[in-house]
Formats: C-alpha cells, sequence, structure tokens
C-alpha cells in the first residue's frame, strides 16, 4: 500500500481565497444596486417634498382669496399679483433664505429656496439638477433651478367677474425621473 501524503495547507488556502473573492464581488454588487436605490429615493423625496411646498402654496393661496371674498376685500388681491408665495405658507420651507437679487439667485445652493424681487419669482435649486429637463418633451436641454410667480388665472369666456389668482410655474423646466 503506497502511503497517502497529507494535502498542505495551501491547499485549503486556494480554495478559501476563491470563495472569498466570490464572496466580495457579490457583496460589492449588492452595495452598489443598495446605493443606486439609495439615490433614486433621494431624488424622488426631492421632487415630493418641493411638490408639497408648491401644493401648500397653493392652498394657502385659496384660502386667503377665501377669506378676502367673505371679508369684501376683493380689491387687495390685485396687489398680491408678483408676490412671494411663502407668505401662504404656516411654515417656511427648509433652506429658505427670503429675498434674493439675480445674482444671488445664480449662486443658490443645492436645496435653497429664495424670492428673487427683480423678477418677482419664488426660485428653488435643486439637489440633482440632471433631473430637470426643458418643456416640450423630448428636449434635451437642461435647467438649473425651478421657479413659480403668482399670477392672476386667465378669465373664463363667458365670465365677466372675478378672476382670481394662481401660483403658475415660471420656469419651462419638470422633473424627469432615472429608470423610467
Amino acid at each position: 500500500m503506497i502511503p497517502h501524503e497529507p494535502r498542505r495547507l495551501g491547499y485549503y488556502a486556494n480554495k478559501n481565497w476563491f470563495q472569498r473573492a466570490v464572496l466580495l464581488v457579490i457583496i460589492g454588487l449588492f452595495v452598489v444596486g443598495l446605493l443606486s436605490v439609495l439615490d433614486e429615493t433621494k431624488q424622488r423625496t426631492e421632487e415630493q417634498m418641493v411638490s408639497l411646498t408648491v401644493r401648500n402654496m397653493r392652498t394657502g393661496l385659496q384660502l386667503a382669496m377665501g377669506d378676502a371674498l367673505m371679508h369684501q376685500r376683493e380689491h387687495e388681491m390685485a396687489s398680491w399679483v408678483g408676490s412671494n408665495p411663502v407668505r401662504w405658507l404656516n411654515t417656511i420651507p427648509e433652506g429658505y433664505r427670503g429675498e434674493c437679487s439675480g445674482d444671488q439667485r445664480r449662486n443658490l445652493a443645492a436645496g435653497e429656496w429664495c424670492f428673487e424681487r427683480d423678477r418677482r419669482e419664488l426660485v428653488y435649486q435643486p439637489r440633482h439638477v440632471d433631473q430637470l429637463r426643458v418643456l416640450p418633451e423630448g428636449s434635451t436641454a437642461q435647467c438649473e433651478q425651478l421657479s413659480w410667480r403668482v399670477a392672476r388665472a386667465p378669465k373664463a369666456a363667458a365670465s365677466g367677474g372675478f378672476v382670481g389668482l394662481r401660483i403658475e410655474s415660471a420656469s419651462a423646466c419638470h422633473w424627469v425621473q432615472v429608470g423610467r
């Protein structure tokens, strides 16, 4: 009988090295996938936060118009055109800097808001600028900021009475979702 020589330690070390390498590759791919999902979630959260803030401003404007109508102060609503829509929020948005000039507007940090007094627009600097596109659909141009203004609502065709106000987008930009 030929004696069987025991396997050396190097055999097991090489086998374990390969298993560890495969495990590290799998963990790395999992981490990259999680980071991608986290980034997409941050982008969607930012879009929803901005949308909700603008919706709350619109609701506040409607409540203020209703209050003015009930108290027969319709004449004061005309002066609201071009005003800062943040005035109709109970709490100011996170990152709001107040009034700003055109130069300050261009230098807003990501996630900051300001009301540009010269153009009479509320401006938001998105954290993810690469998610903004210029309208119409299919355009490849990119936007840098989103903006809104308080404007007179268009008259209804047959109405000769009160027109009203609305908060409308002042930029030709909209959000585009990655992966959609």
